[in-house]
């Protein structure tokens, strides 16, 4: 750290041309963001950027783009998100006497770039807080900056809701460092001074609302991604960066075209995907499919097929003589180092435990398959591929309150590493059932316990209806949450079951 905020505060006192080179992912986009609107105050029109197109270049620093920034007068190159495996890119910038900062949260290689500095939690083993996204890294840099120029700390503190919507994009834990970050950035993200992700929000129908983990989640991340899982990700950062509120209305709006071609395109792997399984006959430990698929999306239905059959899932996109994948795991199954096992088959790969990209080429993709399957089977027990719903607390229905409500609104923001919590209720007599929503695909119950009724919803669980006729007592597992159209407390299913006789 010491190193990086050296050679960064040198090349802002001497205004210096500096490249920021990021991912074209969520995170790689806001630390981007971040690092840009917190800068430029210092040393504006000298800050250039880049990010890559996934489609026709993948992840990770190139040498074209960094010889052309060497071109232009860049004499400090910093990455976010990137750069912990680009050993022969920062032997390039050496060459060339432009200095390297790496910032990155990925897995180290075996070795590291010869970088003048860099910043991965994953190589201090003291640091307390492994998992910071790569934009809670970047906003680490700064912070350290902060200690030689006091005038940043207003600025960088005003975009902390970039760091939050970053940190809850790239699924990492929320927990110690990154629970601060995301719950200071959330309030500020309710009150945004940032233009063009105030033109979000309104696009994505959250104006007026307290913005939670979920919405970042599943609302906001999923319209930055589509742009850099079709077009060009500096689309995004352009909207992050924007100033003009109708410049950012248009953007906002064309975001939200490309994320609806985006789920057009899954939902069209997906189903080939689900094919191709129900075709190959019963699910091993591991499930490895390869399609003339957009590589955009393959990500996204592996996650999908990872939660659904609950297993480590690789799909890869074939083009030409090359096959370019995705991969998702589950716990207990770290994919970065299954794949480092299976290195010999790969020309390129990289990630961490959950998610990971691979390249290889297609006369080798039967190879990978049997290496990744004898992996899967020496370290997959039938244990870890049975998916369990942990459950915090078995309570009476009597305890089912508002005040438990706000209890445990303070355990917020949810997510990776600090799931909802779960709770269940036993014995409770089943007053009412039936099917709401198109073909009654979602189950609508209605309980009790003693003088104490309540509501339970449970969504996709409508084929369970017939299960349930005549059924007089139920077990609940859920969530407990408050019905926005009647203001009152619901229990949101996670699973049921018949009580068991004694």
């Amino acid at each position: 750290m010491e190193a990086a905020v050296d050679l960064l505060d040198s090349a802002l006192e001497r205004q210096e041309r500096i490249l920021i080179y990021g991912d074209y992912d969520a995170d790689g986009i806001t630390a981007v963001a971040l690092l840009l609107r917190t800068l430029r105050p210092l040393n504006n029109g000298n800050i250039l950027y880049y990010l890559p197109k996934r489609l026709t270049e993948g992840y990770g620093l190139h040498q074209e783009a960094l010889a052309k920034a060497v071109k232009h007068g860049c004499r400090l190159v910093i990455t976010v998100d990137c750069g912990i495996t680009a050993v022969t890119e920062a032997t390039y910038l050496a060459q060339q006497g432009v200095g390297l900062i790496v910032t990155d949260h990925h897995e180290p290689g075996a070795q590291l770039p010869s970088a003048a500095a860099i910043i991965n939690p994953k190589l201090s083993p003291a640091y307390p807080d492994p998992h910071l996204a790569g934009v809670g890294v970047a906003f680490k840099l700064l912070q350290g900056l902060t200690e030689r120029r006091p005038e940043l700390e207003t600025g960088l503190w005003e975009n902390i809701d970039l760091v939050s919507l970053g940190t809850i994009a790239d699924v990492v834990p929320l927990l110690g460092e990154n629970r601060v970050l995301v719950k200071e950035g959330l309030h500020q993200m309710a009150d945004t001074k940032n233009i063009g992700l105030r033109a979000l929000l309104d696009q994505a129908g959250l104006t007026g609302k307290k913005p939670n983990a979920g919405h970042v989640s599943y609302i906001l991340a999923p319209r930055l991604n589509a742009v850099g899982r079709l077009h060009d990700p500096a689309q995004a950062l352009r909207l992050l960066l924007e100033e003009n509120p109708e410049r950012a209305r248009k953007l906002a709006a064309w975001l939200e075209t490309v994320n609806q071609k985006r789920q057009r395109v899954e939902g069209q792997v997906w189903q080939e995907a689900e094919r191709a399984i129900a075709a190959s006959g019963p699910v091993g430990k591991v499930i490895v499919l390869a399609g003339a698929w957009h590589p955009g999306v393959i990500g996204i239905v592996a996650s999908k097929l990872t939660e659904k059959y609950y297993r480590p899932t690789v799909l890869l996109s074939l083009e030409g003589e090359n096959a370019r994948g995705s991969g998702r795991s589950i716990s207990g199954f770290n994919l970065f180092r299954a794949l480092a096992e299976c290195a010999d088959c790969l020309t390129k790969y990289g990630g961490h435990e959950f998610a990971a990209g691979l390249e290889l080429e297609k006369n080798r993709l039967e190879e990978f398959k049997a290496a990744i399957t004898a992996v899967a089977e020496a370290r997959l027990s039938s244990e870890l591929l049975t998916p369990a719903l942990e459950v915090e607390e078995v309570i009476p229905v009597e305890a089912v309150t508002k005040e438990l409500l706000a209890d445990l609104a303070r355990l917020e923001p949810f997510g990776e590493g600090n799931p909802e919590p779960v709770l269940a209720c036993r014995g409770l007599d089943l007053l009412a059932c039936y099917g709401v929503g198109k073909e009654a695909k979602h189950l609508k119950l209605k309980v009790a316990g003693g003088p104490v009724t309540c509501e339970a919803i449970g969504f996709n669980f409508g084929t369970l209806m017939p299960e349930l006729a005549g059924v007089k007592q139920v077990d609940l597992a859920f969530n407990l949450e408050k019905n926005e159209w009647n203001n009152q407390l619901q229990l949101v299913l996670k699973d049921l079951q018949l009580p068991e006789v004694s």
